[in-house]
């Protein structure tokens, strides 16, 4: 037997396993509200090609329908800054502790939603410049609800290995 097959399996730790999987389920619930927002407008992908505007800049601006290269950047924007999220709730909430959890996720979402009102919109550009102040508390209170229920989800089919 060689040396490497006596390795030890490489840990990942938990928080990290329920923050990706927590932060993918509010990714996908925003995006959902997102589209919801944009065809109550009757464009449907233009928030989440607004969303591709902190990475393309003027190239996602006034964009209104699908487009090739702005839609799926502007959906990744919003996974992986909802998988952010998920990482940062996961470590600040201990495992297995429901008020915990939901406290840090509301944490986490106000915390998104003040940067977001207070920074992000002094900036041209973007979702801080297609939706109103009650849109953006819509898509914060969903980003919390869902972080609670990714968490919830995370935390009862936990893998902590990887092989």
């Amino acid at each position: 037997m060689s040396e490497r097959s006596l390795s030890p399996a490489r840990v990942v730790p938990a928080w990290v396993v329920s923050g990706v999987v927590s932060g993918t389920i509010a990714g996908a619930a925003v995006l959902g509200l997102l589209i919801g927002i944009g065809r109550r407008a009757g464009t449907a992908w233009r928030p989440i090609n607004a969303a591709a505007y902190a990475v393309l800049g003027a190239q996602a601006d006034g964009v209104w329908s699908y487009h090739g290269s702005v839609t799926p950047m502007g959906g990744l924007v919003v996974l992986v800054m909802s998988v952010v999220a998920g990482l940062a709730t996961a470590r600040i909430a201990p495992p297995f502790r429901t008020l915990h959890v939901a406290a840090a996720a509301a944490g986490v979402a106000l915390f998104g939603y003040l940067l977001h009102l207070h920074v992000v919109a002094r900036t041209p550009g973007g979702l801080a410049d297609l939706l109103t102040v009650g849109e953006l508390r819509a898509l914060y209170l969903t980003l919390g609800i869902a972080l609670v229920a990714g968490m919830r989800f995370a935390f009862s089919t936990r893998a902590t290995t990887l092989d």
